[in-house]
This record gives structure tokens, C-alpha cells and sequence, in this order.
């Protein structure tokens, strides 16, 4: 999916809550990407497009490389949630 149709779909998804009454209910998007700097930018694009929470899971291609290296896995998640405009949760897989 592209970060155009992300948007797309976090705007519709948050106008057709919005419509029901569901202002409450919270958009949560899934904004985990091949590198932290575009995770970011997907959580900020999200953020933009109203969403109310970011899910992130690491980068499938680094995944392995991750998993043996819990400093950089945690400085992963430290520096998203540094940067993200939303509240991240954490995709543990």
C-alpha cells in the first residue's frame, strides 16, 4: 500500500467512525516499515491523517538481525516513539 492510500484509508476510516458517533473509538494504524526513518514518517503521516495510535513492528528484513540484538532492538522502538507524533504500540511477533 502506498503512503497516499495509507492516508486515504486512516481519513475514511476516522470520518466513518466519526459519522456513526464513534468519535471515541481510537484509529489504530499499523506503521511498521523497512527502516526506522520511514516507521516514522508513516507514524507522522498517520498522526496527520487522524489517526490516534501507531502499532509497530520491525522492519521484516532486519527482523532476524533484531532479534539477536536487544540494544538495537530497544533503541528501534525508543527512537520511534521519540519521534512519532502518536502514542506506539508495540507489534510483537
Amino acid at each position: 500500500m502506498s503512503h497516499d492510500d495509507r492516508q486515504i484509508l486512516i481519513k475514511a476510516a476516522r470520518k466513518a467512525l466519526d459519522q456513526e458517533g464513534l468519535k471515541n473509538v481510537p484509529v489504530i494504524t499499523g506503521t511498521g516499515a523497512g527502516s526506522t526513518r520511514e516507521t516514522v514518517l508513516l507514524c507522522r503521516q498517520a498522526a496527520d491523517a487522524g489517526a490516534d495510535y501507531a502499532i509497530v513492528i520491525t522492519s521484516g528484513y532486519f527482523a532476524g538481525a533484531l532479534a539477536n540484538d536487544r540494544k538495537a532492538l530497544k533503541a528501534f522502538f525508543v527512537e520511534v516513539s521519540e519521534k512519532s507524533p502518536l502514542p506506539v504500540i508495540i507489534y510483537n511477533c
